[in-house]
């Protein structure tokens, strides 16, 4: 029966049996499919915390999601466990219906975006101009940050770890990735920048000494297996590779996918 039927039925006091079968079957699936997402969500987590994965989610948040998932996959399944014992009128019935339709509407809706925002997708604010024109102080931002792997000309995320740099103030700072692991990197006395033997830009002046130092201490003037080398797109107001030296990979911890505000739609 449709809930207008069983609205009906409660008017008119006709197919009362009926409409409390209907009921029952209407609220089986809403307690069990919080179940299945619950378990899913359980399962995830659970996996997720035991392999350590990084993301700009604390310790704390996955522990209380693997709670908060656990407890709502208990919940339901004691809830379908007294469908079957359960003695109630149509109108007593019909009330709990729509408790359990609101609860697990709140509740999936609830884990689904607890889930998303511990482990894949996170907002952020740009504070710097390093990035300008692509980018530009205050813009909002939605980045990517499960199991990510740095490619390149993405816009990543980066952790400046201060035991990782000098000058390092464990904040996060947004570059683009023009350098991985096994390229050749050079500066010829133009200043400028090459990689795999694609000039990459024409470094300023008071950039070019410290990058040649670092380049210089390399050997063979080849990036290290698990470094990345970044720069600004502000190329002459950026803190980034050219100073600070290569990035390691663990302090890259997600990619800029899309800009909210002030302007709407995807960063490259």
């Amino acid at each position: 029966m449709k809930i207008k039927d069983i609205i009906t039925a409660l008017e008119t006091g006709e197919n009362q049996e009926l409409a409390l079968k209907s009921l029952k079957q209407k609220r089986l699936f809403k307690w069990l499919s919080l179940a299945i997402v619950s378990a899913i969500v359980t399962g995830l987590s659970l996996v997720y915390l035991v392999r350590g994965e990084r993301t700009f989610s604390s310790q704390n948040q996955k522990i209380l999601l693997v709670i908060l998932s656990g407890l709502l996959l208990l919940a339901s399944i004691t809830c379908v466990t007294l469908l079957d014992k359960e003695k109630a009128n149509l109108k007593t019935s019909y009330s709990r219906f729509k408790f359990a339709d609101l609860f697990t509407f709140i509740a999936i809706s609830v884990l689904i975006i607890f889930h998303v925002t511990t482990y894949y997708f996170v907002t952020a604010e740009v504070n710097q101009s390093s990035m300008h024109p692509t980018l530009n102080d205050s813009d909002r931002l939605i980045v990517f940050q499960f199991d990510y792997t740095p490619h390149r000309n993405d816009i990543a995320v980066i952790y400046m770890n201060e035991e990782n740099y000098e000058g390092g103030d464990n904040t996060h700072y947004v570059k683009r990735v023009v350098g991985l692991p096994g390229d050749t990197i050079t500066i010829n006395g133009a200043n400028d920048l090459i990689i795999n033997g694609t000039v990459v830009q024409n470094v300023p002046n008071n950039y070019a000494t410290a990058l040649l130092e670092i380049i210089t201490s390399m050997e063979e003037q080849i990036i290290p297996e698990g470094y990345y080398f970044v720069l600004g797109d502000n190329t002459a107001n950026s803190h980034d590779s050219r100073t600070i030296g290569f990035i390691h990979e663990e302090d890259i911890l997600a990619k800029v996918i899309f800009r909210f505000y002030p302007d709407f739609g995807g960063v490259k």
